[in-house]
């Protein structure tokens, strides 16, 4: 798989006639974009439905992968409401756009746990055609040797390409990672 990232800042207009989009947006499968939760995230939730906005008028098929970052700095019940406020404000402003179908995906990350390696793990599974064989394969191996739970792991990211069928959990996720 051709992996690349790209580091582009947030306040940058990639639509405006100074840039080439489609050499830009043309050929990613997602875009990955990070809201600070302990800053002032509402001129970066604007700028996100912006750009969601005019990705689906040309790029529908781009996977938009918010990441809600540094929720380890808030407490666990200011975590969850400004998490949910992020997803509120971008829904609300899709909507009132009429655009409602954008794939937009929120996850709540932080360096400090694997929640960021869990979530780029989701982030390339979803690139990935082969998932549905390699996560047959993996459930094969549980059922004939006994076990538990399963990754396919790529070790020097720590991000799991693939894992059998039953839930994950955080807790067997950082064990086997480390």
């Amino acid at each position: 798989m051709d992996f690349q990232i790209w580091d582009l800042p947030g306040h940058i207009n990639y639509f405006d006639t100074t840039f080439d989009d489609s050499m830009i947006f043309s050929e990613i499968g997602s875009l990955i974009w990070v809201i600070d939760a302990q800053d002032d995230y509402f001129d970066a939730v604007g700028r996100l439905c912006q750009t969601i906005l005019r990705l689906q008028e040309t790029y529908p098929n781009i996977n938009i992968e918010v990441l809600v970052h540094k929720v380890d700095g808030l407490s666990e019940d200011f975590r969850l409401d400004t998490y949910r406020d992020i997803v509120h404000r971008v829904q609300d402003e899709l909507s009132d756009a009429q655009c409602d179908n954008a794939p937009v995906f929120f996850h709540q990350t932080s360096i400090y746990d694997h929640s960021i390696f869990e979530a780029f793990s989701k982030v390339i599974q979803k690139l990935i055609p082969e998932l549905p064989t390699l996560g047959n394969l993996l459930d094969t191996l549980c059922s004939k040797s006994n076990i538990q739970k399963a990754y396919l792991f790529d070790v020097l990211s720590k991000i799991y390409i693939a894992s059998d069928s039953s839930p994950t959990d955080m807790s067997s996720y950082e064990v086997c990672s480390d």
